[in-house]
């Protein structure tokens, strides 16, 4: 005699659940100026008001770095 009722659960897809993190997890971005850092990864938005300074991304090595220029 068997207790199994042939009942299971398993996730859509077929794929692992939950998905396992990256190993870079958390991903962070560092605020700095002229070079000092500005603190921890607690910031959720940059606004950029006003005029008077450029924003760039940069591409080939530098495309996770995002440079503000101030006139």
């Amino acid at each position: 005699m068997s207790a199994s009722s042939g009942f299971a659960v398993s996730p859509g897809g077929g794929t692992r659940f939950p998905t396992t993190a990256d190993q870079n997890f958390p991903k962070q971005i560092q605020f700095r100026f002229n070079g000092v850092d500005l603190g921890g990864p607690d910031a959720t938005t940059v606004d950029f008001v006003g005029a008077g300074f450029t924003v760039t991304r940069g591409t080939g090595i530098d495309a996770g770095k995002v440079t503000v220029e101030l006139s």
